[in-house]
């Protein structure tokens, strides 16, 4: 018991404007209806191909990755919480005209518009935690803010399955209201926290976040391990964009009038999971460096994703589920402290837009190369290519912690 409660004790003490933050995630990812649903939806109810569906789902995630960068940069110039309130809010009365729509051209341009507006506001969270902690708090906050994430979506696509089935125009409302009502959380309870001139000018004797002048991509040549590091990350998420693209294919095509209802449970058992066993993975792993935990999740992809090639019964489908939903706890709470603890105090805001673009990348690339493969093949010849990739990209994520181990001793040769 006492080691149960010693698993919490990192998150103690933490700024106000971080619980604030775990709240409003939470609210905002508790209506996180159409984006997992978007390709389902496409397919099911608008009646467009597989192939068609993949080329569309990976343009609404490119717009929302140049919508990342450019927020990134307005984050950076002029401040997190405005950029958080003009497009976020814009963002959700998008998702909320969908409501009223019937027209699938116009339906679907909405959406990718709203991708596009919303991917502006994307890094300000991750931001703002990097405002605001440092070392030991950092790995803190931002394995809270990935708790509030799963927190929300546990309960999320129960909810839209429901909705998708039953009240399609509430489907996108209850986006469009969970959206203001965690911008206005944030808004009313969270100060600015965009470094003033002097703490950028004490930055400069720090080694990774000391300040930088210049673009993202001239801080970034400075950190060739980070580029290297976002290169293999990629990787992973073309392998994780298949959650929600060639899962729900998958789902429907077995479960056929069901397929709905069924993801929208393992997707429950997905965020339950996270939720839950996040405090205590990051509390084992805690002094492991980041790239080794990465490199584990890799294995646990393609495993838990590999499997599917031979499954039918919906058991089976959950433990694939929790075996890739630990490799995601893994990846994602060591991939948020990796790039953090990398970052120019100048360069926050497109730093942390890095995560939301990797992410897009992936979820851009690897639905469209799943559709034109599984139009030429079947859905279920897609999951050992997915495993293969996993098992490279662990590979590629071993060889950089072997250098990051190298470079370690290399400083402490030299400091000594």
């Amino acid at each position: 018991m006492k080691r149960i409660i010693n698993c919490f004790k990192p998150y103690k003490g933490l700024p106000m404007s971080i619980y604030i933050l775990f709240f409003a995630s939470i609210v905002n990812n508790i209506g996180n209806f159409v984006g997992p649903f978007l390709t389902m939806f496409l397919t099911y109810r608008i009646g467009f191909s597989i192939s068609l569906v993949g080329v569309i789902v990976a343009i609404n995630a490119g717009l929302g990755m140049i919508g990342t960068m450019i927020g990134g940069k307005l984050i950076d110039s002029i401040g997190r919480k405005k950029v958080l309130i003009v497009f976020g809010i814009a963002a959700g009365i998008g998702y909320g005209m969908c409501a009223f729509i019937n027209n699938p051209i116009i339906i679907t341009s909405i959406l990718m518009v709203s991708s596009f507006v919303g991917g502006f506001s994307h890094p300000v969270y991750s931001t703002i935690t990097t405002d605001l902690t440092q070392g030991d708090q950092r790995n803190a906050a931002f394995s809270l803010n990935y708790m509030a994430m799963n927190i929300g979506f546990s309960v999320g696509p129960l909810l839209a399955g429901f909705l998708y089935e039953n009240y399609l125009m509430w489907f996108f409302l209850g986006d469009a209201i969970t959206t203001l009502i965690s911008i206005a959380l944030v808004s009313i309870f969270v100060p600015e926290s965009k470094p003033s001139k002097e703490e950028i000018e004490k930055s400069k004797v720090k080694t990774y976040e000391s300040a930088e002048e210049g673009s993202l991509v001239k801080a970034l040549l400075k950190r060739p391990t980070l580029l290297m590091f976002c290169f293999i990350i990629v990787i992973y998420f073309i392998v994780f964009s298949q959650f929600t693209f060639g899962l729900s294919i998958q789902i429907g095509d077995i479960f056929k009038n069901n397929g709905a209802t069924i993801f929208g449970s393992l997707m429950t058992v997905n965020a339950v999971m996270c939720s839950i066993l996040t405090i205590f993975i990051t509390s084992a792993t805690k002094n492991i460096k980041a790239s080794f935990c990465i490199a584990i999740g890799g294995l646990l992809y393609a495993i838990g994703f590999g499997m599917m090639f031979f499954i039918n019964a919906y058991y089976l489908f959950i433990i694939s589920t929790a075996t890739w939903t630990v490799g995601e706890i893994l990846v994602a709470t060591n991939t948020s402290v990796y790039i953090a603890s990398h970052t120019p105090i100048t360069h926050r805001g497109r730093f942390n837009s890095v995560f939301p673009i990797i992410r897009k990348l992936g979820f851009m690339i690897g639905p469209m190369m799943a559709g034109f493969y599984v139009k030429y093949t079947n859905i279920r010849n897609l999951w050992i290519l997915v495993a293969i990739l996993a098992v490279i990209a662990s590979l590629m994520m071993y060889k950089l912690y072997t250098l990051d181990k190298t470079e370690i001793k290399v400083s402490q040769n030299k400091a000594s």
